[in-house]
């Protein structure tokens, strides 16, 4: 009698995404997605003609189907999965509503919204659209803060205080260089500045690791004039206080100067837990001083374990975690903090 052999189920097809917006990040998206076994990148979409041979020139060996707007891929018929969001702030407000029209996933680089209404309205106006939503925060997949918020867990402990900082390490921060460059120069059209931006990262680290928190004071300044609500702060103040955890926040678009005419780029979480001291960064976890985990500190694995997170949630259609509903409470912190600030 003849055996049948049994054919080798098919692999599961990898998710098509069409990236929107060709910039810096996108390109980190790009990469990540090189080799992805869950995900791949098959269109871009920019207005910028340029920008379309700068990631030909970079990325020679990316077959991308390129189209300068949305109306551009729908009219070409070709077939996709999800959308890569990565646009400036205040791109999305106007073309929100059609993106949520295509009826695709949406993989949308932070912030949720310039401010907490329209964070708030783009996550209500996803969920009644039926299109799953989730945030691009890195450093939530990054390995050391992975390993750090297992450590806590493990060992049961609960921080008396939390101190961290982020320093970008930009050099001289006026008004040429940094605030006048283009949407980030303009709070209306951007949302805010160093805290929006960066501090983002940290509050939703805090989150991550600690839970909710109430922002107690908060001072911001632009080079070395205390914040008037208008110009975009280069450095912002935050303390905050949880119900067991005081909580101090220092984000500094320059940093300490690293004697060579620059300033010094530096990131750092430090946990006091009674008589231990913990702290950690993207090259790993110490405790009390001696090392317990080290790890790269470039994006890659972070980057892609986060399409690895997008592509599951899409397959599973499970959207409704802590991720995306932490990023409500960490705008509403942000947006006190801006309030807080404005009252000195």
């Amino acid at each position: 009698m003849t055996e049948i052999m049994k054919q080798p189920e098919s692999e599961e097809q990898k998710l098509r995404c069409v990236l929107f917006g060709l910039g810096n990040q996108a390109q980190e998206h790009l990469v990540a997605s090189l080799n992805h076994p869950d995900i791949e990148i098959v269109a871009g979409i920019d207005s910028n003609i340029a920008q379309w041979h700068t990631i030909r020139s970079e990325y020679p060996s990316i077959d991308l189907q390129l189209f300068t707007s949305l109306d551009e891929l729908l009219s070409s018929g070709m077939a996709y999965d999800a959308f890569i969001m990565a646009l400036p702030h205040d791109a999305y407000q106007v073309i929100w509503s059609d993106i949520l029209s295509c009826q695709k996933p949406i993989l949308k680089e932070k912030p949720l919204g310039r401010n907490y209404q329209e964070a708030r309205t783009f996550m209500q106006q996803a969920a009644d659209a039926k299109c799953g939503l989730m945030t691009a925060i890195q450093r939530r997949t990054h390995p050391s803060y992975v390993y750090l918020a297992q450590y806590l867990s493990e060992h049961k402990l609960i921080p008396d205080e939390v101190h961290t900082h982020l320093h970008l390490g930009k050099r001289q921060v006026n008004t040429s260089q940094y605030f006048d460059l283009g949407w980030r120069g303009d709070r209306v059209i951007s949302g805010g500045g160093a805290l929006l931006d960066a501090g983002y990262h940290m509050i939703d680290i805090l989150m991550y690791l600690i839970g909710d928190f109430d922002i107690v004071a908060a001072t911001m300044w632009h080079d070395d004039k205390v914040d008037d609500g208008v110009q975009n702060e280069d450095r912002s103040w935050l303390m905050a206080r949880s119900q067991s955890t005081w909580i101090g926040v220092d984000i500094w678009v320059k940093g300490l100067p690293n004697n060579k005419g620059g300033y010094q780029k530096s990131e750092r979480v430090l946990l006091k837990c009674g008589d231990r001291q913990i702290h950690a960064n993207r090259e790993g976890v110490w405790v009390d001083g001696e090392p317990v985990y080290q790890s790269s500190r470039d994006w890659h694995e972070s980057m892609t374990q986060q399409l690895t997170d997008f592509a599951t949630r899409t397959r599973s259609n499970h959207w409704d975690d802590n991720v995306i509903w932490d990023q409500l409470p960490i705008m509403l912190k942000i947006e006190q903090a801006y309030a807080l600030s404005s009252q000195y």
